[in-house]
């Protein structure tokens, strides 16, 4: 099949080639020169170096498309989305502007879509939304920058309108123009709102303000943009706007973070998201600094009681909030913030205390899972693809639901103001799809010099509301050809990541049971099992588990799991909340745990070494398991990496050095070929062990 739509790419691709503009147009290749000595010579040269590229591929780069890989949020991309990419490849598009790519920007309007729908956005009220809210970058990085650009901007605008009034073109509006502030109660004469007040205004509210302007007095987005010129943060900047409003503190608050305090506006943050936050609020304009973050439970999720202390915080010290983000999957345990009850958190600051701020929600990784809650449409050409598939005790994968915890949270994406989704991640889609999906499509603009216009062309180029020169046109095509194939729903991709849910849980239960009594060894998942989960966890009840995890699970088919009724709710409810297996393992010595952080550091360190390909030099040929690894830090974690250590029975304020199992295919739960590499673990782990 594979050779059969490739070579149907290339035939259809060198059709339009012939049969473009004008079919007399001359062959300038010809024959001759394809028969000449010097052009056959040249492709001789040209075919061995291929051969030869291809030759080092095969055996020098890592096997993604292996079950065997379990490392990074990667694995073997989809056909359709292959297919898509390499057709689209031909035509070389460049996506910054229509003109370099008028049926690729059309598709890739598409992909937006798509995506803000599956996200739960109400796409028939977004106006125009097919056009605008979807921002394709290379790399997940710009998708948040973006997002903090808008931030910035969506929060400084009242400001800046208000110094239009007050000092320049519209002051014609001053005695008569209100806005509702955040509690939803009171309208207000914009002239007179404090600073507090305009600092707060919700987004929408400052959203709908160009479209009320056009429609009250007529102003049109040319004369309120020219209007704004001189008072706009991008054209003066933060600092002037800070100084001309005495903006001591304006905070940023986030999580999965490990940095601290702000001084300008906040933006929360917990403690396990990565590096590119704090680059992008340096680059910004935000700072690094302006970064608060919020100490994690020991699920690694955000706390949102000492959430709602720092914001209570903010209220007593007039500090604005920039935004709160949600890290819905993150890299180094696949968790999922609660996100609903930050939700409902702003709803209540926004009423009681006129706080309010945009929510974000970092789902790069955890966006396709929101396909598992998406009904299939009722002319859904998968919704009978199983009914007549036999399946037996090697073959058949199960569909495991997501835990009510995660299911409740995905759920309130359609709840935040933009959200950054990877379909390179948990999409199956080639390098470098990436997506910043608004709730509101009038936040684009905050990303540009141009104002928001009550009515504009069919067609727009979409590169104006990015920060990238360029694009390939390949990547949203091949997303395009993928969802429409597969489906954004619960028979569609939600049917691949259920099967990856079960295999990843599958996985835990082989981690977590792999080390016994009498091993010199141990390995201790970060997930707790459901017993540990406990206030006062029994010792003896945990061991018991983990050997009706042995009896139900690990040494059990697939269909022998689902049948049985205690089997299924138990691997039901163990493992991380998005398929990220974090694990860590100690030694004993004559018997006795170690203690030293340092030296469990060491083995887990060579056990990375053993099952990771990190240079050209080494063979993948040499990898039975591929993985990857992590340090958590333990001014990050704090008491959840505490928590964590203790279990490992290691003592200290040293950071820990894991290793990370991602499990993004479902085939590895087929004919028991878990235990062929979970075994190849343990033989490596017992002999580092002596």
């Amino acid at each position: 099949f594979v050779k059969e739509f490739y070579n149907n790419v290339i035939d259809l691709q060198a059709e339009g080639r012939k049969t473009y503009f004008d079919t007399e147009d001359p062959n300038f290749i010809t024959s001759e020169m394809q028969n000449s000595k010097e052009f056959k010579t040249n492709m001789d040269y040209f075919r061995s170096q291929l051969n030869k590229l291809l030759e080092k591929l095969n055996e020098r780069t890592v096997p993604f498309w292996s079950p065997r890989y379990m490392g990074h949020m990667v694995t073997e991309t989809t056909m359709p989305s292959n297919l898509g990419y390499v057709a689209a490849l031909q035509y070389n598009q460049n996506n910054i502007a229509t003109e370099g790519s008028p049926l690729t920007t059309l598709l890739e309007a598409g992909v937006g879509n798509q995506l803000c729908e599956m996200l739960g956005f109400n796409i028939d009220n977004n106006l125009n939304i097919n056009l605008d809210n979807l921002d394709k970058k290379n790399e997940n990085i710009y998708n948040f920058g973006l997002q903090e650009i808008q931030t910035r901007n969506l929060k400084f605008y009242p400001l800046s309108l208000r110094l239009a009034i007050e000092e320049g073109h519209l002051s014609f509006i001053g005695r008569n123009f209100t806005v509702e502030l955040a509690n939803g109660l009171e309208n207000k004469l914009l002239m007179d709102c404090t600073t507090w007040e305009l600092l707060n205004l919700k987004p929408s509210t400052v959203l709908n303000i160009p479209e009320r302007l056009f429609q009250k007095y007529g102003i049109s987005p040319q004369f309120l943009q020219a209007s704004l010129k001189d008072y706009s943060i991008q054209s003066v900047g933060k600092d002037y706007l800070e100084q001309r409003f005495e903006l001591v503190f304006l905070v940023c608050v986030c999580f999965n973070v490990s940095f601290t305090n702000i001084s300008s506006t906040i933006t929360n943050i917990s403690f396990t998201s990565i590096n590119y936050i704090t680059l992008f609020k340096a680059i910004v304009g935000i700072g690094s600094g302006n970064l608060k973050s919020i100490p994690v439970d020991n699920a690694a999720r955000i706390d949102v009681k000492e959430l709602d202390k720092v914001l209570f915080e903010c209220v007593r010290n007039k500090q604005a909030v920039y935004a709160v983000v949600a890290i819905m999957g993150s890299t180094e345990q696949g968790a999922c913030d609660p996100l609903a009850d930050i939700v409902a958190l702003r709803d209540r600051y926004q009423r009681r205390y006129g706080l309010s701020f945009v929510i974000h929600a970092d789902a790069a990784w955890g966006g396709y899972f929101r396909t598992m809650l998406v009904e299939p449409p009722q002319n859904s050409s998968t919704g009978d693809c199983l009914k007549d598939h036999n399946e037996n005790h090697n073959t058949f994968v199960p569909i495991l639901a997501l835990n009510p915890y995660t299911r409740k949270h995905l759920y309130s994406l359609k709840d935040c103001d933009s959200v950054t989704i990877d379909p390179h991640k948990s999409g199956y889609i080639p390098y470098p799809a990436g997506g910043l999906c608004y709730r509101d499509q009038r936040m684009r603009y905050l990303v540009t010099w141009t104002s928001p216009v009550v009515t504009r062309p069919k067609e727009e180029s979409m590169g104006i509301y990015g920060v990238e020169g360029s694009k390939p046109g390949a990547a949203p095509v091949a997303a395009w050809l993928s969802h429409n194939v597969i489906g954004l729903h619960q028979k569609g991709y939600g049917a691949l990541l259920g099967q990856a849910t079960f295999t990843c849980s599958k996985m835990y239960c082989h981690w977590a049971t792999m080390s016994t009594d009498d091993d010199d060894f141990i390995v201790v998942p970060f997930n707790m099992l459901p017993v540990e989960r406990l206030n006062s966890p029994n010792l003896k009840e945990v061991k018991n588990q983990k050997q009706r995890i042995r009896e139900l699970i690990v040494n059990k088919s697939n269909l022998e799991i689902i049948k049985n009724e205690e089997a299924l709710n138990l691997i039901k409810n163990v493992g991380s909340d998005l398929i990220i297996n974090t694990f860590a393992c100690n030694f004993k010595v004559k018997g006795e745990v170690n203690e030293d952080v340092n030296e469990a550091n060491y083995l887990n360190q060579r056990l990375f070494e053993k099952f990771s390909l990190t240079s050209y030099r080494q063979t993948n040929k040499s990898k039975p398991l591929i993985l990857t690894s992590t340090v958590l830090k333990q001014s990050a974690y704090g008491h959840c990496l505490t928590n964590f250590k203790n279990r490992l029975g290691l003592k200290g304020d040293q950071d820990l050095y894991v290793l990370i199992n991602v499990v993004m295919s479902p085939w590895p739960t087929e004919f028991d070929f878990i235990s062929i590499l979970t075994n190849a673990f343990k033989q490596s782990l017992k002999e580092l062990a002596e």
